[in-house]
């Protein structure tokens, strides 16, 4: 029998009072279960959980389920005793409220969890890795292929898939069950690797589409099995971890595919992650064994006739299809696709149709939405979710454009721009730093407050960079943004998954997947536009002011519209003013991203502080 330990105040003495569950027969078990629950919530949200028919609109908008009010009181009591204790006793910390179990909170045993959890881990490496790892090969591949005309294709394909397909894992793992879908993820992502080693482009787009598929479900997927297994109290610590490990898949893949490729050649660059794939396999299949009773079970006691018939077919075609044609519109945009062009406008247009079916789908043709979309009408999960998604936009814009400014305009080398960047990493330990610090406190409001203002101040500092920038300050430029987004990365998972039942917390995580996908992709593209257009008036304004020929000044016009490296072989007249035209370029970059993370800051805001319970079962 589980036994409830508590001390209530002015007790100093070391013996805990000890109660059995029979002692507390004449009250509700979820009142007892949910220490969270007060004078506004008595039932719990696992109860409603159970049934879809009590888990309806009204407790999901109510903001209510496990929220943390100002002097709530920890320990199980009626309500009259709560009113009391509310108004003797003001600090809720000298209340503690403890459940004893076998795995201490945990669902497995520490050697089957930490198992797991390194897989899950690698799990979340490969897949940032092969995102980033085709940088530095691109060339080098479209080259022996001669396709340097498809050259982008190679690379669009994996972001496409793993943006598109990322949102529908969760609700799937809700009815199939975490360890079949990582598992075939696992799959895929092998079963793509090992088709990108061939000499066709068609095959080789193919290899990187399917790819994308299985990287995406390993990563979201990931996340949602570590809810399923961690405590929440804990679980922001663990999410830092992967949030490193994640980092470092990104930061390294450019790196790892330029020395692999060197070496053995390209195709050893995919060849080599199949083995690693199938190890990720054979560790889940052996050790990824949830207990009775856990949501990462998915609908076991269903055939897969049964489970068939709750997926959302028509919900995920229509979400995938969307996101597909939305992406590819915003990653070929100005580059490979006019943005006046009929093909960039009918990709937004059916986009935004789509869309549209897909929420009309969503809301009240189907009993179980892929997505539900019902769930942004909680006040935290949209504003944790809107959150994520201007942080992203404004991070993927920073990331991308310093680099540009540091080449084009102070005309540094690929190595003295990359170094600049290795301060960088260790902004991502804000992830675990943030996870520490909600185990110990277990709150993340303040923390979403202290992000923001990092991540603002360091992008506001950014648009002060010019030449004149000292060199100890271009090393921590991107160090205050960085620890600020990687704080929120974590405090927006951690909100969005707390303000929900346990039912919906691999759809709630899906929806911050969902956000951070769209926002990194279509963040960079209106970045891209507004520098390429201020980048085209001020280089029309500039050189055709110190170039009387008006067909050599559309030259070199051109010329520096396509190659950030022009500039150090342009005519000595035209040289600072294609510099300048660039500086504000980037600038205006930099101002959409400080806007960005301005909107970001003030969406956290809105989040409501619940719970971090230390059980997996919340109790």
């Amino acid at each position: 029998m589980s036994t409830f330990k508590f001390k209530t105040p002015g007790n100093n003495d070391n013996n805990d009072n000890k109660l059995s569950k029979g002692d507390f027969r004449h009250l509700s078990p979820n009142i007892i279960h949910d220490t969270s629950a007060g004078t506004s919530g008595l039932i719990a949200g696992e109860l409603a959980a159970e049934d879809d028919n009590l888990l309806n609109s009204q407790i999901l908008t109510s903001h209510e389920y496990g929220s943390i009010n100002s002097h709530q009181s920890l320990i199980p009591v009626t309500h009259e005793q709560q009113q009391e204790q509310q108004k003797q006793y003001q600090d809720e910390d000298i209340l503690t409220y403890e459940i004893d179990e076998p795995n201490s909170g945990f669902a497995l045993p520490k050697s089957q969890l930490f198992s797991v959890i390194s897989s899950l881990f690698m799990a979340s490496f490969l897949a940032a890795l092969d995102g980033t790892i085709v940088t530095t090969i691109l060339t080098l591949i479209a080259s022996d292929l001669n396709v340097v005309s498809n050259i982008s294709w190679i690379a669009t394909a994996y972001l496409l898939s793993s943006s598109a397909f990322q949102p529908i894992f969760g609700k799937l793992s809700d009815i199939f069950g975490r360890k079949i879908l990582l598992l075939g993820c696992s799959a895929l992502f092998g079963i793509g690797c090992l088709i990108c080693n061939t000499n066709s482009l068609v095959l080789l787009v193919v290899g990187r589409f399917i790819t994308g598929c299985g990287g995406s479900g390993l990563t979201a997927l990931g996340t949602i099995t570590m809810s399923d297994m961690i405590p929440l109290r804990d679980r922001g610590f663990y999410q830092g971890l992967a949030n490193v490990f994640f980092g470092i898949g990104s930061a390294s893949g450019g790196i790892v595919g330029g020395y692999v490729s060197d070496i053995l050649g390209w195709r050893y660059v995919f060849i080599l992650q199949v083995p690693l794939s199938i190890i990720l396999f054979i560790t889940i299949y052996f050790n990824l064994n949830l207990p009775q009773g856990s949501p990462g079970l998915g609908a076991y006691d269903q055939n897969l006739k049964q489970k068939l018939k709750r997926v959302d077919f028509s919900g995920a075609l229509l979400l995938v299809s969307s996101l597909m044609m939305i992406l590819t519109a915003a990653a070929l945009g100005g580059r490979d696709i006019e943005y006046n062009s009929k093909t960039f406008i009918s990709l937004c247009v059916g986009s935004i149709i789509l869309l549209t079916g897909f929420i009309y789908n969503e809301l009240y043709l189907v009993e179980e939405p892929i997505l539900p979309i019902t769930l942004l009408s909680n006040r935290t999960i949209l504003a944790s979710s809107l959150a994520n998604w201007f942080y992203t936009m404004a991070y993927f814009t920073v990331l991308f454009y310093i680099p540009i400014y540091y080449s084009s305009v102070m005309g540094m080398s690929a190595t003295e721009n990359g170094s600049r960047l290795i301060p960088n990493f260790f902004g991502t330990l804000g992830s675990i730093g943030a996870g520490l610090y909600m185990k110990k406190t277990g709150r993340y409001y303040k923390l979403a407050i202290a992000a923001g203002t990092s991540a603002t101040f360091g992008i506001l500092n950014m648009t002060r960079l010019g030449p004149e920038t000292p060199i100890w300050e271009q090393f921590l430029l991107l160090l205050p943004t960085t620890l600020g987004y990687s704080c929120i990365l974590t405090v927006t998972l951690l909100a969005l998954i707390a303000a929900v039942p346990l039912k919906y917390q691999a759809c709630t995580t899906s929806i911050q997947y969902t956000f951070r996908s769209t926002g990194s992709t279509l963040g960079v593209s209106i970045a891209t536009a507004i520098f390429q257009n201020i980048l085209f008036i001020q280089l029309n304004l500039k050189v055709k002011a110190l170039i009387d020929d008006p067909q050599l000044a559309s030259k070199i016009i051109q010329k520096a519209l396509e190659s950030t490296d022009y500039v150090k072989i342009a005519p000595k007249e035209v040289q600072n003013a294609i510099k300048d035209s660039y500086a504000l370029g980037c600038q205006g970059a930099i101002k959409f991203a400080l806007a960005t993370i301005i909107l970001g800051s003030i969406s956290s805001l809105f989040m409501k502080e619940y719970k971090l319970h230390t059980s997996v079962d919340r109790k």
